[in-house]
């Protein structure tokens, strides 16, 4: 079974360098206090974490720093000016990502309602207070089988969508050489 901060879906570069941007943004922090916050988002290992670091820093993004802290030296990590704008484009990015992936959510629980009528509105607010009653465990596994359906009408989708495309540029060829063949 996941624990409370692994997400059913995955953690791309990306996101991932957006999210301790954005961690390390607040304050100058140092290495394992960054993987406990990213963690607590996004359930990170410090293995994973400590090679993003570097490549944040090669990239100039992020710079180091030693300090001393109760007789040792502990590397702090601060955010650079270029590692800010490249923040703010993450930002960016994700609302536009966002807002369209809601708009699909939103789309389909709009449908939704219509198919099944005001009676279902009724059921949905019974099935919010069972979900809420659940333990994490329960309801990562309902999650997780709200995914796994979300994805297969996501493949589908994208399948018909790809045959849409096949079948229109087969009938655009097919055309061309009707009439290179009348020339």
């Amino acid at each position: 079974m996941r624990g409370e901060c692994e997400l059913i879906f995955t953690v791309n570069a990306s996101l991932l360098d957006a999210i301790v941007l954005s961690v390390v943004a607040e304050n100058d922090t140092y290495g394992y206090k960054i993987t406990q916050e990213v963690n607590n988002i996004i359930g990170i290992s410090e293995s994973t974490l400590y090679p993003v670091l570097r490549r944040l820093q090669k990239d100039n993004n992020l710079e180091a720093y030693d300090m001393e802290y109760l007789g040792r030296n502990r590397r702090y990590y601060r955010i650079t000016n270029k590692g800010r704008i490249l923040l703010s484009l993450y930002k960016e990015e994700w609302e536009m990502y966002k807002e369209k992936i809601d708009k699909v959510f939103d789309k389909e629980a709009k449908t939704d309602k219509k198919k099944k009528g005001e009676n279902q509105e009724h059921k949905n607010v019974n099935f919010g207070e069972m979900i809420d009653n659940l333990k994490i465990d329960e309801k990562l596994e309902i999650l997780k089988n709200e995914g796994m359906k979300l994805g297969k009408k996501l493949d589908d989708f994208i399948t018909s969508k790809a045959d849409k495309v096949k079948k229109s540029k087969s009938t655009k060829n097919n055309k061309n050489t009707d009439e290179e063949k009348d020339e």
